[in-house]
């Protein structure tokens, strides 16, 4: 483990890299500090990919925001277009996946799926739940490399046709959230109840729509699977490909057949996946993704008052899975 020091801050360099105080800091002192190392925490996040900052007095989403602002990777933007449940805390500030949490989220890059994806994504632990529930997070860069060549060549070559369908109002979708959110309404996603809007929204960011029976709408994007960082000029894994795919590996068999038995059917299928000539992705290759994403997950668990930074580009991110109580916040940048 390699440990360094900068202006009152400790600096372990694992993944993630852990900051902690030299000293004692009150919350504007915090701040002070985010400004005089400004240029060194940039340098950090681009080597590293993953910035955790522990043992600083950061308690709820104003100061939250404020650390972020202070910072200064970026200006926030709002979750549109992202389908996972979660709720709008304060401005651009959200709670973390309300997805069940019985629940493994595999790694995965935010938005990913979307042409105007955030540079950045932050989290902030006000809660740690007493049983699991770390943010796990991955090293795009290495699981880029252990991805199988040929399936590598295959995503590379042929990119991704995302498909996403969500309800406008049904009592079906409606009951299951009852009991284990798993399912956003157009609403939802867009931030919106005007259709308009969301054909507008659609537009601005190469989605292609259609309204469905039931006021559904589907929306489908074509996507590069992999990246290249646009500063380092490092290779990623950079797809939601494996979210996408309606399997009991993704789902467990439990809720795979519960799934398909009772709600699921061809026109309210919530997410498709494919090749972008429209040719399908073979199971084998997705089960491998899951598999090298396993393999190249750290569980960092969580303390209360953590903030963590990442480069959506360089590093991965999911949810362990957990019991008791937990509340941990999100946000964006670009």
């Amino acid at each position: 483990m390699n440990t360094s020091k900068i202006n009152g801050y400790k600096i372990e360099g694992t993944f993630p890299t852990v900051i902690t105080p030299e000293f004692h800091m009150d919350y504007q002192e915090f701040l002070d500090s985010l400004i005089q190392n400004k240029a060194q925490i940039h340098q950090l996040l681009l080597k590293h990919g993953a910035l955790l900052f522990r043992g600083f007095p950061v308690c709820g989403a104003a100061p939250f925001a404020r650390v972020i602002e202070t910072i200064g990777l970026g200006q926030f933007v709002n979750y549109i277009g992202g389908d996972s449940p979660r709720d709008r805390v304060e401005k651009q500030v959200y709670t973390s996946t309300e997805a069940p949490p019985s629940m493994l989220l595999p790694l995965h890059q935010e938005l990913s799926y979307v042409k105007k994806h955030p540079r950045n994504i932050y989290f902030h632990c006000e809660i740690a739940a007493p049983v699991g529930g770390a943010t796990i997070i991955g090293d795009a860069r290495r699981i880029y490399s252990a991805i199988n060549p040929d399936v590598r060549k295959r995503f590379q070559d042929k990119e991704l046709t995302y498909t996403a369908r969500y309800f406008h109002k049904s009592k079906v979708m409606e009951y299951v959230n009852k009991f284990q959110r798993s399912h956003k309404s157009w609403m939802e996603v867009f931030e919106t109840e005007n259709k308009q809007d969301v054909e507008k929204r659609c537009v601005e960011n190469d989605f292609t729509w259609r309204w469905l029976q039931r006021d559904w709408i589907e929306i489908k994007q074509t996507r590069p699977a992999l990246s290249v960082h646009p500063q380092t000029g490092d290779n990623v894994w950079f797809n939601q490909a494996h979210l996408y795919d309606f399997n009991p590996k993704l789902l467990g068999w439990k809720n795979y057949v519960a799934a398909k038995l009772f709600y699921f059917r061809r026109s309210t299928l919530l997410h498709e996946i494919c090749f972008g000539d429209g040719s399908p992705i073979p199971r084998q290759d997705l089960y491998h993704v899951m598999d090298v994403l396993n393999e190249y997950t750290v569980a960092y668990p969580w303390q209360s008052g953590d903030v963590m930074v990442l480069d959506n580009i360089l590093a991965m991110h999911g949810r362990a899975p957990f019991s008791g109580k937990r509340r941990v916040l999100t946000a964006l940048t670009s």
